[in-house]
Protein backbone atom coordinates (compact mmCIF):
# COMPACT_ATOMS: atom_id res chain seq x y z
CA UNK A 1 0.00 0.00 0.00
CA UNK A 2 1.46 3.35 -1.03
CA UNK A 3 1.88 6.05 1.60
CA UNK A 4 2.44 8.82 -0.93
CA UNK A 5 5.56 10.96 -1.33
CA UNK A 6 4.23 14.51 -1.45
CA UNK A 7 4.42 16.16 2.00
CA UNK A 8 1.09 17.68 3.02
CA UNK A 9 1.01 21.27 4.20
CA UNK A 10 -1.51 20.88 7.00
CA UNK A 11 -2.23 24.59 7.39
CA UNK A 12 -3.57 24.64 3.82
CA UNK A 13 -6.16 21.93 4.32
CA UNK A 14 -7.04 21.55 8.02
CA UNK A 15 -10.64 22.52 8.83
CA UNK A 16 -10.43 25.28 11.49
CA UNK A 17 -12.04 24.96 14.88
CA UNK A 18 -15.54 26.41 15.20
CA UNK A 19 -15.81 29.44 17.45
CA UNK A 20 -18.54 31.81 18.56
CA UNK A 21 -21.72 31.39 20.58
CA UNK A 22 -24.20 31.21 17.70
CA UNK A 23 -22.11 28.77 15.67
CA UNK A 24 -21.86 26.49 18.69
CA UNK A 25 -25.57 26.84 19.46
CA UNK A 26 -26.59 25.86 15.94
CA UNK A 27 -24.21 22.90 15.97
CA UNK A 28 -25.37 21.53 19.32
CA UNK A 29 -28.10 18.93 19.69
CA UNK A 30 -30.97 20.65 21.57
CA UNK A 31 -31.98 23.30 19.02
CA UNK A 32 -32.05 21.07 15.90
CA UNK A 33 -33.79 18.33 17.90
CA UNK A 34 -36.52 20.71 19.07
CA UNK A 35 -36.92 22.05 15.53
CA UNK A 36 -37.26 18.50 14.17
CA UNK A 37 -39.97 17.59 16.68
CA UNK A 38 -41.87 20.77 15.92
CA UNK A 39 -41.36 20.20 12.21
CA UNK A 40 -42.77 16.69 12.43
CA UNK A 41 -45.75 17.92 14.43
CA UNK A 42 -46.41 20.77 11.98
CA UNK A 43 -46.03 18.55 8.92
CA UNK A 44 -48.50 16.03 10.32
CA UNK A 45 -50.97 18.82 11.07
CA UNK A 46 -50.57 20.50 7.67
CA UNK A 47 -50.35 17.21 5.78
CA UNK A 48 -48.15 18.42 2.95
CA UNK A 49 -44.78 20.09 2.33
CA UNK A 50 -44.18 23.74 3.14
CA UNK A 51 -43.07 26.13 0.40
CA UNK A 52 -40.81 29.05 1.28
CA UNK A 53 -40.06 30.85 -1.97
CA UNK A 54 -38.33 28.36 -4.27
CA UNK A 55 -37.64 25.95 -1.40
CA UNK A 56 -40.01 23.09 -0.61
CA UNK A 57 -39.49 21.50 2.82
CA UNK A 58 -40.63 17.88 3.07
CA UNK A 59 -40.96 16.47 6.60
CA UNK A 60 -43.54 13.64 6.43
CA UNK A 61 -41.83 10.26 6.37
CA UNK A 62 -43.83 8.88 3.43
CA UNK A 63 -43.28 12.06 1.44
CA UNK A 64 -39.52 12.00 2.04
CA UNK A 65 -39.46 8.44 0.70
CA UNK A 66 -41.48 9.51 -2.32
CA UNK A 67 -39.15 12.44 -2.96
CA UNK A 68 -36.06 10.21 -2.89
CA UNK A 69 -37.75 7.58 -5.08
CA UNK A 70 -38.76 10.11 -7.76
CA UNK A 71 -35.20 10.59 -8.99
CA UNK A 72 -36.31 11.46 -12.53
CA UNK A 73 -38.31 14.47 -11.31
CA UNK A 74 -36.05 15.48 -8.41
CA UNK A 75 -32.39 15.17 -9.26
CA UNK A 76 -29.13 15.06 -7.34
CA UNK A 77 -26.74 16.30 -10.04
CA UNK A 78 -27.78 19.97 -9.74
CA UNK A 79 -27.01 19.74 -6.01
CA UNK A 80 -23.75 17.78 -5.93
CA UNK A 81 -22.23 17.34 -9.37
CA UNK A 82 -20.33 20.60 -9.82
CA UNK A 83 -18.61 20.45 -6.44
CA UNK A 84 -17.77 16.75 -6.71
CA UNK A 85 -16.45 16.98 -10.26
CA UNK A 86 -14.33 20.05 -9.47
CA UNK A 87 -12.25 18.15 -6.93
CA UNK A 88 -12.55 14.45 -7.75
CA UNK A 89 -14.18 14.01 -11.15
CA UNK A 90 -17.60 12.37 -11.61
CA UNK A 91 -18.87 10.12 -8.81
CA UNK A 92 -22.16 8.28 -8.45
CA UNK A 93 -23.46 10.57 -5.67
CA UNK A 94 -23.41 13.41 -8.16
CA UNK A 95 -24.97 11.52 -11.08
CA UNK A 96 -28.59 11.26 -12.13
CA UNK A 97 -30.05 8.15 -13.72
CA UNK A 98 -28.05 7.27 -16.85
CA UNK A 99 -25.91 4.51 -18.38
CA UNK A 100 -22.72 5.82 -16.76
CA UNK A 101 -24.34 5.76 -13.33
CA UNK A 102 -25.56 2.20 -13.88
CA UNK A 103 -22.10 1.03 -14.95
CA UNK A 104 -20.23 2.73 -12.13
CA UNK A 105 -22.73 1.61 -9.48
CA UNK A 106 -22.36 -1.96 -10.73
CA UNK A 107 -18.58 -1.70 -10.50
CA UNK A 108 -18.62 -0.17 -7.01
CA UNK A 109 -21.08 -2.58 -5.41
CA UNK A 110 -19.64 -5.59 -7.21
CA UNK A 111 -16.17 -4.81 -5.87
CA UNK A 112 -17.45 -4.05 -2.37
CA UNK A 113 -19.36 -7.34 -2.22
CA UNK A 114 -16.10 -9.27 -2.73
CA UNK A 115 -14.01 -7.45 -0.12
CA UNK A 116 -13.45 -9.56 3.03
CA UNK A 117 -15.50 -7.28 5.31
CA UNK A 118 -15.40 -9.85 8.12
CA UNK A 119 -11.65 -9.26 8.42
CA UNK A 120 -12.18 -5.50 8.56
CA UNK A 121 -14.92 -5.92 11.17
CA UNK A 122 -12.61 -8.03 13.33
CA UNK A 123 -9.86 -5.42 13.02
CA UNK A 124 -12.26 -2.65 14.11
CA UNK A 125 -13.33 -4.63 17.17
CA UNK A 126 -9.75 -5.43 18.09
CA UNK A 127 -8.49 -1.86 17.74
CA UNK A 128 -11.47 -0.41 19.61
CA UNK A 129 -10.92 -2.76 22.52
CA UNK A 130 -7.20 -2.02 22.58
CA UNK A 131 -7.64 1.77 22.57
CA UNK A 132 -10.26 1.63 25.32
CA UNK A 133 -8.08 -0.68 27.43
CA UNK A 134 -5.04 1.56 26.97
CA UNK A 135 -6.89 4.73 28.01
CA UNK A 136 -6.53 5.91 31.58
CA UNK A 137 -9.57 7.59 33.11
CA UNK A 138 -10.74 9.31 29.92
CA UNK A 139 -10.57 9.23 26.13
CA UNK A 140 -11.18 11.69 23.30
CA UNK A 141 -13.99 9.87 21.49
CA UNK A 142 -13.27 11.63 18.19
CA UNK A 143 -9.58 12.55 18.02
CA UNK A 144 -8.11 9.50 19.77
CA UNK A 145 -10.71 6.88 18.96
CA UNK A 146 -13.46 6.93 16.33
CA UNK A 147 -11.72 9.09 13.73
CA UNK A 148 -8.35 7.24 13.61
CA UNK A 149 -10.05 3.84 13.71
CA UNK A 150 -12.34 4.87 10.83
CA UNK A 151 -9.25 6.07 8.95
CA UNK A 152 -7.62 2.66 9.40
CA UNK A 153 -10.80 1.03 8.07
CA UNK A 154 -10.70 3.34 5.05
CA UNK A 155 -7.06 2.48 4.40
CA UNK A 156 -7.84 -1.24 4.51
CA UNK A 157 -10.96 -0.92 2.38
CA UNK A 158 -9.78 1.48 -0.32
CA UNK A 159 -6.06 0.70 -0.53
CA UNK A 160 -4.24 3.95 0.21
CA UNK A 161 -2.78 5.46 3.37
CA UNK A 162 -1.71 8.98 2.37
CA UNK A 163 1.58 10.50 3.47
CA UNK A 164 0.73 10.08 7.18
CA UNK A 165 -2.34 9.39 9.29
CA UNK A 166 -3.21 12.98 10.19
CA UNK A 167 -2.80 14.14 6.61
CA UNK A 168 -4.99 11.28 5.40
CA UNK A 169 -7.78 12.29 7.78
CA UNK A 170 -7.52 16.01 7.05
CA UNK A 171 -7.52 15.50 3.28
CA UNK A 172 -10.69 13.42 3.46
CA UNK A 173 -12.37 15.95 5.79
CA UNK A 174 -11.48 18.96 3.64
CA UNK A 175 -12.92 17.38 0.48
CA UNK A 176 -16.03 16.12 2.29
CA UNK A 177 -16.68 19.59 3.70
CA UNK A 178 -16.84 21.08 0.21
CA UNK A 179 -18.42 18.34 -1.89
CA UNK A 180 -21.36 17.53 0.38
CA UNK A 181 -21.64 20.25 3.02
CA UNK A 182 -20.61 23.53 1.41
CA UNK A 183 -24.13 24.58 0.46
CA UNK A 184 -23.25 28.31 0.63
CA UNK A 185 -20.25 27.83 -1.71
CA UNK A 186 -17.81 29.27 0.83
CA UNK A 187 -14.56 29.93 -1.08
CA UNK A 188 -12.27 29.13 1.85
CA UNK A 189 -13.86 25.67 2.16
CA UNK A 190 -13.60 25.19 -1.60
CA UNK A 191 -9.92 26.20 -1.67
CA UNK A 192 -9.03 23.74 1.10
CA UNK A 193 -10.83 20.99 -0.82
CA UNK A 194 -9.05 21.73 -4.09
CA UNK A 195 -5.63 21.58 -2.43
CA UNK A 196 -6.58 18.39 -0.57
CA UNK A 197 -7.90 16.81 -3.78
CA UNK A 198 -4.52 17.27 -5.45
CA UNK A 199 -2.88 15.27 -2.65
CA UNK A 200 -5.52 12.54 -2.83
CA UNK A 201 -5.15 12.24 -6.59
CA UNK A 202 -1.38 11.74 -6.26
CA UNK A 203 -1.86 9.02 -3.64
CA UNK A 204 -4.36 7.08 -5.74
CA UNK A 205 -2.50 7.42 -9.04
CA UNK A 206 0.75 6.22 -7.44
CA UNK A 207 -0.86 3.21 -5.77
CA UNK A 208 -2.77 2.16 -8.90
CA UNK A 209 0.40 2.40 -11.00
CA UNK A 210 2.34 0.40 -8.40
CA UNK A 211 -0.23 -2.39 -8.42
CA UNK A 212 -0.43 -2.49 -12.20
CA UNK A 213 3.36 -2.73 -12.44
CA UNK A 214 3.67 -5.49 -9.83
CA UNK A 215 0.68 -7.50 -11.00
CA UNK A 216 -0.41 -7.87 -7.36
CA UNK A 217 -3.76 -6.09 -7.47
CA UNK A 218 -4.87 -6.95 -3.93
CA UNK A 219 -8.16 -8.05 -2.39
CA UNK A 220 -9.38 -4.63 -1.19
CA UNK A 221 -11.78 -2.50 -3.22
CA UNK A 222 -8.98 -1.09 -5.35
CA UNK A 223 -7.79 -4.57 -6.24
CA UNK A 224 -11.30 -5.79 -7.03
CA UNK A 225 -12.04 -2.77 -9.24
CA UNK A 226 -8.74 -3.11 -11.09
CA UNK A 227 -9.30 -6.82 -11.67
CA UNK A 228 -12.88 -6.36 -12.88
CA UNK A 229 -11.88 -3.87 -15.61
CA UNK A 230 -15.37 -2.38 -15.73
CA UNK A 231 -13.75 1.01 -15.08
CA UNK A 232 -10.50 2.39 -16.43
CA UNK A 233 -7.81 3.38 -13.93
CA UNK A 234 -9.14 6.93 -13.61
CA UNK A 235 -12.61 5.53 -13.02
CA UNK A 236 -11.18 3.40 -10.21
CA UNK A 237 -9.55 6.49 -8.71
CA UNK A 238 -12.75 8.52 -8.95
CA UNK A 239 -14.88 5.78 -7.41
CA UNK A 240 -12.56 5.13 -4.49
CA UNK A 241 -11.95 8.84 -3.92
CA UNK A 242 -15.67 9.52 -3.82
CA UNK A 243 -16.17 6.81 -1.21
CA UNK A 244 -13.14 7.78 0.85
CA UNK A 245 -14.04 11.41 1.45
CA UNK A 246 -17.23 10.59 3.34
CA UNK A 247 -16.13 7.44 5.11
CA UNK A 248 -14.03 8.72 8.00
CA UNK A 249 -15.99 11.67 9.35
CA UNK A 250 -19.37 10.03 8.81
CA UNK A 251 -18.30 7.33 11.25
CA UNK A 252 -16.59 9.73 13.66
CA UNK A 253 -19.54 12.13 13.68
CA UNK A 254 -22.06 9.35 14.21
CA UNK A 255 -20.13 7.80 17.10
CA UNK A 256 -19.56 11.19 18.73
CA UNK A 257 -23.24 12.11 18.56
CA UNK A 258 -24.35 8.73 19.89
CA UNK A 259 -21.91 8.92 22.79
CA UNK A 260 -22.86 12.51 23.61
CA UNK A 261 -26.52 11.48 23.64
CA UNK A 262 -25.76 8.52 25.91
CA UNK A 263 -24.17 10.99 28.33
CA UNK A 264 -27.29 13.16 28.38
CA UNK A 265 -30.13 10.61 28.14
CA UNK A 266 -30.58 8.19 31.05
CA UNK A 267 -33.03 5.92 29.19
CA UNK A 268 -30.59 5.51 26.31
CA UNK A 269 -27.63 4.99 28.65
CA UNK A 270 -29.38 2.28 30.65
CA UNK A 271 -30.84 0.57 27.59
CA UNK A 272 -27.64 0.44 25.60
CA UNK A 273 -25.67 -0.79 28.63
CA UNK A 274 -28.17 -3.60 29.19
CA UNK A 275 -28.07 -4.65 25.51
CA UNK A 276 -24.39 -4.05 24.74
CA UNK A 277 -23.82 -7.76 24.04
CA UNK A 278 -26.96 -8.12 21.88
CA UNK A 279 -25.83 -6.98 18.44
CA UNK A 280 -29.33 -6.45 17.02
CA UNK A 281 -30.59 -4.37 19.94
CA UNK A 282 -27.28 -2.51 20.21
CA UNK A 283 -27.62 -1.46 16.57
CA UNK A 284 -31.22 -0.43 17.27
CA UNK A 285 -30.17 1.79 20.18
CA UNK A 286 -27.51 3.41 17.98
CA UNK A 287 -30.10 4.14 15.29
CA UNK A 288 -32.41 5.63 17.93
CA UNK A 289 -29.63 7.85 19.29
CA UNK A 290 -28.91 9.07 15.77
CA UNK A 291 -32.62 9.73 15.30
CA UNK A 292 -32.28 12.27 18.11
CA UNK A 293 -29.09 13.72 16.61
CA UNK A 294 -28.35 12.46 13.08
CA UNK A 295 -24.97 12.99 11.45
CA UNK A 296 -26.88 14.69 8.61
CA UNK A 297 -30.38 16.10 9.25
CA UNK A 298 -31.44 16.70 5.65
CA UNK A 299 -30.76 15.92 2.01
CA UNK A 300 -31.54 17.98 -1.06
CA UNK A 301 -32.76 17.47 -4.59
CA UNK A 302 -33.75 19.89 -7.38
CA UNK A 303 -36.86 19.78 -9.54
CA UNK A 304 -36.13 19.75 -13.25
CA UNK A 305 -39.64 20.23 -14.62
CA UNK A 306 -43.11 21.29 -13.58
CA UNK A 307 -44.86 18.53 -11.66
CA UNK A 308 -47.10 17.80 -8.70
CA UNK A 309 -45.83 16.53 -5.39
CA UNK A 310 -47.96 15.81 -2.31
CA UNK A 311 -50.75 18.10 -3.57
CA UNK A 312 -48.56 21.11 -4.32
CA UNK A 313 -47.31 22.49 -7.62
CA UNK A 314 -43.57 22.17 -8.21
CA UNK A 315 -41.73 24.49 -10.57
CA UNK A 316 -38.48 23.84 -12.47
CA UNK A 317 -35.52 24.76 -10.27
CA UNK A 318 -37.33 24.35 -6.96
CA UNK A 319 -35.04 23.18 -4.18
CA UNK A 320 -36.57 20.09 -2.56
CA UNK A 321 -35.37 19.71 1.03
CA UNK A 322 -35.96 16.30 2.59
CA UNK A 323 -35.88 17.02 6.33
CA UNK A 324 -34.96 13.50 7.34
CA UNK A 325 -34.52 14.29 11.03
CA UNK A 326 -38.09 15.57 11.26
CA UNK A 327 -39.36 12.62 9.20
CA UNK A 328 -37.86 10.26 11.77
CA UNK A 329 -40.16 11.87 14.35
CA UNK A 330 -43.25 11.28 12.22
CA UNK A 331 -45.61 9.19 14.35
CA UNK A 332 -46.98 7.42 11.27
CA UNK A 333 -43.58 5.75 10.76
CA UNK A 334 -42.21 5.97 14.33
CA UNK A 335 -45.12 5.41 16.75
CA UNK A 336 -44.60 7.29 20.02
CA UNK A 337 -41.61 9.09 18.52
CA UNK A 338 -40.45 10.60 21.82
CA UNK A 339 -39.89 7.12 23.26
CA UNK A 340 -36.61 5.37 22.46
CA UNK A 341 -37.13 1.81 21.21
CA UNK A 342 -34.34 -0.37 19.83
CA UNK A 343 -36.77 -2.74 18.13
CA UNK A 344 -38.06 -0.34 15.48
CA UNK A 345 -37.71 -1.59 11.86
CA UNK A 346 -34.25 -0.76 10.56
CA UNK A 347 -35.67 0.13 7.15
CA UNK A 348 -37.63 3.06 8.54
CA UNK A 349 -34.53 5.08 9.39
CA UNK A 350 -33.21 7.70 6.98
CA UNK A 351 -29.68 8.14 8.33
CA UNK A 352 -27.95 7.06 5.15
CA UNK A 353 -30.26 8.32 2.42
CA UNK A 354 -32.49 6.28 0.18
CA UNK A 355 -33.90 5.88 -3.28
CA UNK A 356 -31.32 5.80 -6.06
CA UNK A 357 -28.57 7.33 -3.90
CA UNK A 358 -28.14 5.69 -0.50
CA UNK A 359 -24.78 6.02 1.25
CA UNK A 360 -22.33 3.76 -0.58
CA UNK A 361 -20.56 2.85 2.67
CA UNK A 362 -23.63 1.86 4.66
CA UNK A 363 -22.53 -1.81 4.86
CA UNK A 364 -19.42 -0.73 6.76
CA UNK A 365 -21.31 1.78 8.89
CA UNK A 366 -23.70 -0.98 9.93
CA UNK A 367 -20.99 -2.82 11.88
CA UNK A 368 -18.36 -0.16 12.56
CA UNK A 369 -20.54 2.38 14.40
CA UNK A 370 -22.09 -0.10 16.90
CA UNK A 371 -18.70 -1.77 17.51
CA UNK A 372 -17.08 1.55 18.40
CA UNK A 373 -19.94 2.52 20.70
CA UNK A 374 -20.00 -0.91 22.36
CA UNK A 375 -16.34 -0.86 23.39
CA UNK A 376 -16.86 2.42 25.24
CA UNK A 377 -20.10 1.29 26.89
CA UNK A 378 -18.56 -1.99 28.08
CA UNK A 379 -15.92 -0.16 30.07
CA UNK A 380 -18.56 2.17 31.56
CA UNK A 381 -19.35 5.79 30.71
CA UNK A 382 -19.19 8.06 33.75
CA UNK A 383 -19.63 11.40 32.00
CA UNK A 384 -19.35 13.04 28.60
CA UNK A 385 -18.06 16.57 28.12
CA UNK A 386 -19.09 19.23 25.61
CA UNK A 387 -18.60 18.67 21.90
CA UNK A 388 -15.83 20.65 20.22
CA UNK A 389 -16.22 21.31 16.50
CA UNK A 390 -14.14 21.89 13.39
CA UNK A 391 -16.55 23.47 10.97
CA UNK A 392 -19.51 21.05 10.73
CA UNK A 393 -17.51 18.13 12.14
CA UNK A 394 -17.27 16.91 15.74
CA UNK A 395 -13.55 17.25 16.48
CA UNK A 396 -13.10 16.41 20.17
CA UNK A 397 -15.34 14.85 22.82
CA UNK A 398 -13.91 13.86 26.20
CA UNK A 399 -15.48 10.82 27.82
CA UNK A 400 -14.66 9.86 31.42
CA UNK A 401 -14.83 6.18 32.29
CA UNK A 402 -16.45 4.72 35.37
CA UNK A 403 -13.55 2.30 35.82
Amino acid sequence: MSTGSTPVVMTEIATPATSGFFATLLSAQPLPALAARLGAWGAALWGRPIRIGSRVIVARHSQVLELLDRDVDFRIAPINADRIEAVNGPFILGMDRCAVLASERKALYGALARVPLAEIEAAVAQEAAARVAAANSEIDVVGAYARPIAAHTARSLFGIAGSDEQAFMEVARAIFAHTFLNLTNDKAIENRARIAADYMRVWFVAEIAKRRASGNLGTDMMGRLLADRILDDDGVRRTLGGMLVGSIDTTASSVAKIVWTIGKNRVLAEGIAADVNDSARLAGWCREALRLWPHNPLVQRQAVASTRFADIDIRPGDQMIAWTQAAMHDASAFPEPDILRPDRPAGAYLHFGGGLHPCAGRAVNAFQIPLLVAALVKRGIKSVGPMQWAGPFPDHLILKFER
